[in-house]
């Protein structure tokens, strides 16, 4: 293996590679030793980025800068206010305002958790204070920041940027939740329809920065599953919205994946039709409810799948000989369109000898890139 760890990022997505790219996302096992001075003695002071290149891994999201945002017009205020172990969060605009309630769980001082409690819009008024936020939003790109990050990512893999969700799954992620987006969208369709829309408008203006630079990878983090998306709600709304970003992706020679976790077996069907490039963090049996063979079916040989190994195959009742047993079965399966890495990251109590394990059987299959 003569590529670094940048090149064979670009050329697996190029579909001009020959060998494997491991890239687990490490940073919630990192942040969460980090934070309770738990890290393997030879971890202790080293750096997030050098803990990556002892493992023999390549990085994702380290140099995911360069997109800025701002609200026109600049009339958005947000107010917050604790009580009770709760935070109460009001974005308010001159029409009205929303308020998200979290419950938060603080250890020394430091916010170990918060979740959402009471989602924001709960009525088709909230939602059209929602709408009229989301056709604020505003992006600039700013080179400098994306080239600082890039150069301290270095040779460790290609720069990804992280670009919006879809407005329907954010819709349930972080404004209504799963049953009351589908409430309101019986009872409201033209509402949701007009959010979707401003959705929409607000990616254009996002792409629009982003192809401004030297960037070639984008993710986005739309989080489908079954339950989200099911194929019905995925083919009127997501389909859409796909195949637009991977047309303008493409015409401007760059590339771009989406985030698929969970169950997404129903999904499956639909995934060439998305014209997307790839597609990250499917989990495979015997955490997810496809096989990997099924999934191969989906992904054909034209797009890159990133990750596979799932997560609870690095907790402590899984061997790392299971381990490595489900890499190679994922090598002989997708290489070279793959991006080897865990669906979705490495958990706070995954066992960090099993990544190292990873990369002894890369190497050992083709040769770390360096």
């Amino acid at each position: 293996m003569n590529m670094t760890r940048r090149e064979l990022n670009l050329a697996i997505f190029e579909g001009k590679a020959d060998a494997v790219l491991w890239q687990p996302r490490l940073e919630t096992w990192l942040e969460h030793h980090r934070r309770n001075g738990t890290f393997p003695p030879r971890f202790r002071d080293r750096s997030d980025l050098e803990i990556y290149d002892a493992l023999g891994c390549s990085v994702r999201y380290a140099a995911s800068a360069g997109i800025d945002s701002y609200n026109d017009p600049d009339d958005v205020e947000t107010i917050d206010h604790r009580e009770d172990g709760r935070l109460y969060r009001t974005v308010r605009i001159p029409s009205g305002r929303i308020t998200t309630v979290y419950d938060e769980i603080w250890e020394g001082g430091h916010l170990a958790n918060q979740r959402i409690a009471e989602f924001p819009v709960k009525t088709v008024e909230g939602l059209r204070v929602l709408t009229e936020l989301v056709e604020r939003q505003r992006f600039r790109p700013n080179r400098e920041a994306f080239t600082d990050a890039a150069e301290k990512m270095g040779h460790r893999g290609e720069p990804t940027l992280f670009l919006t969700s879809s407005g329907l799954t954010d819709l349930i992620k972080w404004y209504c939740g799963l049953a009351d987006t589908y409430y309101l969208l019986y009872d409201h369709p033209a509402e949701v329809e007009a959010y979707l829309e401003a959705c929409d408008r607000r990616d254009d203006r996002m792409i629009d920065a982003a192809l401004e630079l030297p960037c070639r990878l984008f993710n986005l983090g739309d989080h489908a599953t079954n339950e989200f998306t099911p194929p019905p709600i995925l083919v009127k709304y997501l389909l859409p919205r796909w195949q637009r970003i991977a047309a303008r992706m493409s015409e401007n020679g760059r590339f771009v994946h989406t985030h698929w976790d969970g169950h997404s077996r129903l999904m499956l069907p639909y995934l060439k039709q998305t014209r997307l490039h790839g597609v990250e963090a499917l989990t495979p049996e015997p955490m997810g409810d496809m096989t990997l063979e099924e999934i191969k079916a989906a992904i054909g040989d034209r797009m890159v799948v990133l990750d596979l190994l799932p997560a609870i195959l690095f907790l402590e009742q899984y061997t790392v000989a299971q381990v490595i047993d489900f890499a190679r079965r994922v090598i002989d399966l997708f290489a070279p369109r793959l991006v080897l890495g865990i669906s979705d990251e490495i958990s706070q109590v995954g066992q960090i000898e099993k990544v190292e394990a990873v990369s002894e059987l890369v190497d050992q299959v083709c040769g770390l890139a360096t």
